[in-house]
């Protein structure tokens, strides 16, 4: 189904400086292991085909782009040298062509996750500590005439947002020469700095043993009509529509441990950027976040969606009342699984729960590389069980990639509560 055309590495346009040879991980960025973001866009056939020299010119464009983008973020075309330092070296990022013996819609929307990851690097999303380069995109192309690009971006560099600057510019560059010089700033450990010295390890890998990703889509109607159902003034579509997947993946979790409850908390990640004095410009680079979560619930009686919406909202605001460099709950979590050899979390005592929103990253807007905007855009199943991607669609509404255990998700995409607002996304 899929054969590859070429594979080739892609280094910086111009050198690295020999002054910006080190990069200096941050606490956080230390604590993660070396595993890859891993985001794909598709472009149907009537986009590419518009393109002066057609789909032939592609693959030299995006190199010749990419290699330009790479100069000015530089740490992701080095290498790992060690857990605390990235050496800047120039090794480049790895660019892989291939074919794909298929139309794009029966991949992209395939209600097997594994067929739509083809469009990904083999072996390469979410992977841990794999020999691979720390950038890798792939460039796929469909027998329909669309094309699909992918990129894998190590975690160790930066976050969502990092990656967002990343493949913005690499758009913009790719659409026009005369492009203004991207000007990333590279904020390395100069505002999470490890509280013990370097990390000899990392605590915060992926794990996808028996993991399934299901898309859920809700459409704005969609989202009002359950906003309205929860009646909670001013409830985000972000709270309404993470209240509910972690409501009904918890019942689920419940259903398959033969109707016994099982203790549980949602945690959802906030960005740093705009939180801490001085604010840091929106092109920072780095793994700049913190979290805040929900109580945790003993009870089904407890998981009511006015409820929880209020608990989300409550324990975000809190965030502004606290000092989120200092009082880091993500650093401060991992810093106890470090010292004590112990899973993440491992004091909660209860099934854990992720909602991560992209929502406010405009990937879909962003991303024209001068065919055009992508029609859609997903991300690859992982990095754990339990974990929920929000993502921006094109009519106003939100994708959900749910990632749970095969048991959980068979009775998760079942859910009536779930269905009364979002529908499978499946051809």
């Amino acid at each position: 189904m899929l054969s590859t055309i070429f594979q080739k590495i892609i280094k910086p346009f111009t050198s690295t400086p020999s002054t910006q040879r080190w990069h200096k991980l941050s606490f956080i960025d230390q604590s993660l292991t070396h595993f890859y973001i891993p985001l794909v866009f598709f472009y149907p056939q009537n986009q590419v085909s518009a393109m002066p020299n057609g789909p032939k010119q592609l693959s030299k464009l995006l190199s010749n782009s990419l290699s330009k983008t790479l100069t000015c973020y530089y740490p992701w075309a080095g290498s790992l040298k060690d857990n605390d330092t990235i050496e800047c070296d120039d090794s480049g990022a790895e660019f892989l062509e291939v074919q794909i013996n298929s139309p794009m819609d029966k991949v992209a929307y395939h209600p097997d996750s594994n067929v739509k990851d083809l469009t990904f690097p083999k072996g390469v999303p979410w992977a841990n500590s794999v020999d691979r380069a720390l950038t890798v995109a792939q460039l796929s192309h469909f027998d329909c005439g669309g094309i699909a690009l992918s990129v894998c971006m190590s975690h160790k560099v930066g976050d969502a947002s990092s990656v967002h600057c990343f493949l913005r510019d690499w758009a913009a560059l790719t659409r026009s020469s005369n492009t203004i010089r991207p000007s990333p700033y590279f904020v390395e450990d100069s505002i999470l700095l490890s509280p013990i010295g370097p990390l000899v390890y990392p605590v915060h890998g992926s794990n996808m043993d028996k993991c399934v990703q299901k898309r859920f889509h809700f459409s704005s109607t969609k989202i009002s009509a359950l906003k309205s159902s929860i009646a909670v003034q001013n409830a985000t579509s972000n709270e309404a529509v993470s209240a509910l997947l972690y409501k009904c993946a918890a019942f689920s979790a419940t259903a398959t441990n033969s109707g016994s409850f099982k203790r549980s908390q949602l945690i959802q990640f906030s960005d740093l950027r705009a939180m801490i004095s001085p604010r840091l410009s929106p092109n920072s680079i780095g793994n700049l976040l913190t979290m805040f979560s929900s109580p945790i619930y003993d009870n089904e009686e407890d998981l009511k969606l006015p409820e929880l919406v209020t608990h989300i909202r409550t324990s975000k605001n809190n965030l502004s009342t606290r000092n989120n460099v200092e009082e880091n709950e993500y650093v401060i979590e991992m810093l106890d699984a470090y010292r004590t050899g112990k899973e993440l979390f491992h004091k909660r005592k209860c099934d854990m729960y992720v909602s991560s929103n992209l929502c406010k990253f405009p990937l879909l807007q962003d991303l024209d590389f001068g065919f055009g905007k992508p029609i859609g855009a997903s991300i690859a199943k992982g990095p754990f069980n339990k974990v929920m991607f929000l993502m921006r669609t094109y009519d106003g509404g939100i994708e959900a990639l749910v990632n749970l255990d095969e048991q959980e998700m068979s009775v998760f995409e079942h859910d009536e509560q779930l269905l009364q607002f979002a529908t499978l996304t499946a051809h």
